[in-house]
């Protein structure tokens, strides 16, 4: 459903320890509380406590019904969060590149506000960026891209998919350029096949 106690708490610098002494709980109640947020089971004042705990309060909002919600960033970024923690990259792949898609062959379906609302982040800053650049593409030309679809150059060069060695070589030679420039290494044909 939403992954907010653990963006705060990455903002905020905090280990799940720290989190569970500020409450007064144990460090597996902090697990399970991020763990329930990400299944949606979570109960709305243990959200808004745990939340308070970090100088953070929940927003609560309606949004009209939509079969391309599920493609907003908001959404795809919390399938993606719950792919990579399922250790699944492959799936995480292949669920931002069918966002983008649906988003670049649908314009009129997503309001600027869908696109600009993303309360969490993806967990592992690598793929933050990737997102981010994989996104902000997809946006089309005259629309405002929104504030978060910035993405930043990567230290050294990241394959996201290194442990193949033939997808790894791919890639080396048709990284999009603008991946490339970024210092994320993944083949033309991975993203488009995902």
């Amino acid at each position: 459903m939403s992954d907010l106690i653990r963006a705060a708490r990455t903002r905020a610098r905090l280990t799940g320890a720290q989190l569970a002494e500020r409450l007064e709980v144990t460090t597996a109640a902090v697990s399970q509380m991020e763990q329930s947020e990400r299944r949606g089971t979570i109960q709305l004042d243990t959200l808004r406590r745990a939340l308070a705990a970090l100088g953070q309060d929940i927003r609560l909002d309606t949004a009209p019904s939509s079969p391309y919600a599920p493609f907003a960033p908001s959404n795809v970024t919390d399938e993606i969060n719950r792919a990579l923690d399922e250790g699944r990259p492959e799936l995480a792949l292949r669920l931002l590149t069918h966002a983008a898609s649906m988003i670049a062959e649908n314009p009129d379906r997503f309001s600027a506000e869908s696109l600009e609302w993303r309360p969490t982040e993806v967990g592992d800053h690598r793929w933050e960026q990737l997102f981010r650049a994989v996104m902000s593409d997809a946006i089309p030309a005259g629309r405002a891209k929104p504030n978060w679809a910035t993405a930043k150059r990567l230290p050294r060069a990241w394959y996201p998919f290194g442990q193949y060695p033939s997808l790894k070589a791919r890639a080396k030679t048709s990284t999009p350029a603008g991946l490339r420039a970024l210092n994320i290494m993944v083949d033309e044909r991975s993203l488009a096949r995902a």
